[in-house]
């Protein structure tokens, strides 16, 4: 394929996603700033970049997945030194409408299109090809690249100006933590009363409890399949999310008392050093009296 593609950020999401457009025949330039993930990219067909520069040197369209807004700005801001003027930046990460509005702004006066794309899926359904992929950007630009997000999603939405696709994937995230955190709840009061998780699992997979969100990210936890992780930033990153909510919340004007209150959780937890805690692991911050008063 003629179009030179390049990726920045081949994490839990970016690896998978990336190897699929290469997979799918195009030429994929990619960049991570650690060297062991860069080479699982290589050796699923991408060309390996020494950095963000390079790429945008090459690429005509260039994909982000990426793990904060500071590293987001930055990295756009050195795109655009060296990309030519018709490309286009595809930002996966989530990051508030806001900044997508500045950066939209900053590339369109490159001559360079800008799409924010949040994702939804976790890893699995990067590996699968599955995703939930949320856009906000031109309708031009986002024809241009559909073929491309069709290769790593399933369900692909193009839902209005710049930033429309952070504000949906903001919303996605206050009902995926609001329902997380109700189940790990409902976890640690069955374990104080003799009830083991499993079992409550049981139960819950046969009333209206959120199926969806147990069986992709609950279920596999609890059976043994994916082991807790406290190596990641786990509550950190999910904190960050959140919060966005609640700012995007308060400059509209909206008032969201549940997902206040929980963001106010999430900021004691990571306050008090749990940040690397696995994101299912919730129940074991009230068991420890985490949040006691």
């Amino acid at each position: 394929m003629d179009t030179a593609l390049g990726f920045v950020g081949l994490g839990t999401m970016g690896l998978p996603m990336s190897g699929h457009l290469a997979r799918a025949g195009y030429r994929v330039l990619g960049y991570d700033p650690v060297a062991s993930t860069l080479g699982a990219a290589v050796a699923q067909g991408l060309t390996a970049c020494a950095d963000a520069v390079a790429v945008g040197r090459e690429a005509q369209i260039v994909f982000t997945c990426l793990p904060s807004q500071k590293v987001v700005r930055a990295t756009v801001e050195a795109l655009l030194g060296t990309m030519q003027p018709g490309g286009a930046i595809v930002d996966c990460s989530t990051i508030s409408p806001q900044l997508a509005g500045e950066l939209a702004q900053i590339t369109a006066a490159r001559d360079i299109g800008f799409l924010d794309a949040p994702l939804s899926g976790a890893g699995s359904g990067a590996q699968a090809a599955t995703l939930s992929i949320m856009v906000g950007g031109e309708a031009a630009v986002f024809e241009r690249v559909r073929p491309m997000l069709a290769l790593m999603g399933r369900n692909i939405f193009h839902l209005g100006p710049v930033g429309s696709g952070q504000t949906a994937k903001l919303c996605q995230n206050l009902i995926l933590v609001s329902t997380l955190s109700g189940v790990m709840e409902s976890v640690a009061l069955g374990r104080a009363v003799g009830i083991e998780p499993q079992r409550l699992l049981e139960v819950m997979d046969t009333c209206l409890a959120p199926t969806r969100v147990m069986d992709v990210l609950v279920k596999p936890k609890f059976d043994g399949r994916v082991p807790f992780d406290h190596s990641t930033d786990g509550l950190t990153m999910i904190c960050k999310d959140i919060t966005l909510v609640r700012e995007l919340a308060e400059r509209a004007g909206v008032t969201l008392p549940v997902g206040s209150l929980i963001q106010s959780l999430y900021a004691q937890a990571v306050a008090k050093g749990h940040g690397n805690q696995d994101l299912l692991a919730w129940y074991e911050l009230i068991e420890q009296g985490v949040f006691d008063r």
